[in-house]
């Protein structure tokens, strides 16, 4: 039985078959709730600019703010852009430094930005937002410390094939609130 407190516990619990089981039986579906409200958290020294994710689509966002939102299906809740794509991070980045460059950024984009961040969506907490800066000079967006990535390999809004990949790969959810005692 998944347990919905943590997104990162369904990669440790399940194995990636059947995970991937899971995710074709169950159909994913945005929650639009803002239920926890939405709140300017980072701000990315570049000013305003656009929303890169190299080789990953880029951001439906427009104006000043890249919004993150939440999304909710067999796997729990986890955190997407605002177009529904999914965001991962990386078991191999230490502390708040990415670890994925060159050929693993090709597979696994780093969402970047040049804006200001926010998220909203139930159980999101927006001070755990930030950025750090990757060699390039870009700006990469954290959630809890944790540099957030696209998957290539996903296609639609709230596809989560990259959960579970090479046992270092998952959806990043909205922990810390969880951890406070509150309860998707």
């Amino acid at each position: 039985m998944l347990r919905r407190t943590s997104v990162r516990t369904v990669g440790f619990g399940l194995s990636l078959a059947a995970l991937a089981t899971l995710a074709a039986a169950c159909s994913s579906s945005s929650d639009a709730s803002s239920a926890a409200g939405s709140t300017t958290t980072a701000t990315s020294s570049a000013g305003s600019g656009s929303t890169t994710a190299s080789a990953a689509p880029n951001s439906a966002d427009s104006g000043s703010k890249l919004v993150l939102k939440t999304a909710k299906g067999s796997a729990g809740i986890w955190l997407t852009d605002s177009a529904g794509r999914t965001l991962y991070s990386y078991t191999k980045d230490k502390e708040t430094t990415s670890n994925c460059y060159d050929t693993c950024a090709t597979k696994w984009p780093p969402l970047t930005t040049t804006k200001a961040v926010t998220v909203t969506g139930k159980y999101t907490v927006p001070k755990d937002l930030g950025t750090i800066t990757r060699t390039d000079g870009k700006k990469q967006v954290t959630y809890g410390g944790h540099p957030l990535y696209y998957f290539k390999g996903d296609t639609a809004p709230n596809q989560i094939k990259g959960q579970g990949v090479d046992g270092a790969w998952f959806l990043i959810g909205p922990i810390a609130n969880i951890m406070n005692g509150t309860k998707p």
